[in-house]
């Protein structure tokens, strides 16, 4: 009988990655696996820090689905191996996050059209030969806009509005292409104004410099740089002076969930989108690939709140 070996606390691991043994029963339900239990996952390098695994399991355990989810830490050279052993390890489905989302793209069989059109992937699932690709990070962001959009009862269309995205990475591209696609007129501003530059290029967006960004006169502000991340709490990407009521406001960051720009949103009485409920969004649409069924989001979010909090098993 397989077996391994657990710490009595996470911070007394003898090996970088050792699981506590409540983790291993409360999060990975060790005890419970079977040759029947489908194995999901997500790469990433690092992958240490990773809420995803708290969170798919929760999520399996609510739904009764017997399936667990684990963290591999696959280096950027590696990846084709590891991809290549999908089948032997008999996995159904893969997260996929930095440094991942592009170079997954040439070993994908099929891809959704937010995969095709943002050229990077956040999802894998595996049936058969079959390599599918989605991106769950889009669908998740616009889904979270238009429902802020409509909490006043006002029109859910992004269509016609500016919108500011702060950033020119991942994320900031999954969410420009998505606002482009819902007929927004789109601005990006980065510090790195080359990057900026490429991505708007790419999506057809106005460039902005940093230093001119607070001039947009932006209706939609998406925050998709680490500023305001813990332990930078004490940060903001846009000065409150420069924020109105009409605006939304949506910040990625998600730790933590309220950053100092959701709290200069909700001074200036902005309607606010947070960063997790993007991460849960988004989480809730792997969960339905992978299994078939909706979501517990409830669930979900919970378990991510708790996961951030300053107690630790």
């Amino acid at each position: 009988m397989p077996f391994t070996f657990a710490t009595f606390h996470h911070e007394r691991a003898l090996a970088p990655g050792q699981l506590s043994f409540a983790q291993m029963t409360e999060t990975y339900h060790y005890d419970q696996i079977t040759a029947a239990t489908k194995v999901f996952g997500v790469i990433a390098d690092p992958v240490g820090h990773s809420l995803s695994p708290l969170v798919h399991n929760a999520a399996f355990a609510h739904a009764g689905i017997d399936a667990v989810y684990v963290p591999f830490r696959v280096p950027k050279e590696h990846l084709d191996d590891f991809l290549a052993s999908a089948d032997e390890w008999d996995l159904h489905g893969l997260s996929v996050t930095i440094p991942h989302k592009e170079a997954v793209l040439d070993k994908l069989t099929e891809r959704d059209e937010w995969v095709a059109g943002i050229g990077a992937a956040n999802t894998i699932v595996f049936e058969g030969a079959a390599r599918r690709g989605y991106n769950t990070d889009c669908a998740a962001a616009m889904e979270s806009l238009e429902l802020a959009l409509a909490a006043d009862g006002a029109a859910t269309t992004l269509a016609g509005k500016t919108a500011l995205v702060l950033g020119a990475g991942g994320a900031a591209k999954a969410i420009a292409f998505g606002l482009r696609q819902r007929g927004a007129d789109v601005a990006i501003a980065s510090r790195t104004l080359d990057r900026a530059k490429q991505l708007a290029d790419r999506l057809d967006c106005r460039v902005v410099d940093w230093k001119l960004r607070h001039g947009v006169g932006a209706q939609v502000l998406v925050n998709c740089t680490p500023v305001g991340m813990h332990p930078n709490v004490d940060e903001s990407p846009f000065d409150k002076h420069h924020l109105k009521p009409s605006m939304i406001v949506f910040d990625t960051v998600y730790n933590p969930e309220s950053t100092l720009l959701v709290k200069y949103a909700r001074e200036q009485s902005c309607r606010v989108v947070t960063g997790i409920e993007m991460f849960v969004r988004q989480a809730a649409l792997q969960f339905k690939l992978f299994t078939g069924k909706e979501a517990p989001m409830e669930v979900m979010a919970e378990t991510l709140r708790r996961g951030m909090g300053p107690v630790r098993y």
